[in-house]
């Protein structure tokens, strides 16, 4: 069974990424970026990670449309 988290990553303008946290859905990692973006000191993004099953390089490519 294929399985998948997505993160919540924050790009410092200081330089460097940091994980600010990991959820089951891409709705529920949408919903905390938008609580999140008033931060100015940083720029923060979605990013999946495939954490079960078999991933193929056809999957990341739908995923990425999806997103």
């Amino acid at each position: 069974m294929k399985s998948m988290l997505f993160i919540l990553v924050a790009q410092l303008h200081a330089g460097g990424t940091q994980t600010v946290a990991v959820y089951p859905s891409l709705e529920q990692c949408r919903d905390a970026l938008k609580v999140v973006t008033t931060n100015v000191a940083a720029d923060y993004t979605c990013a999946a990670t495939p954490v079960g099953g078999r991933w193929s390089q056809k999957d990341s490519r739908i995923l990425m449309v999806r997103e």
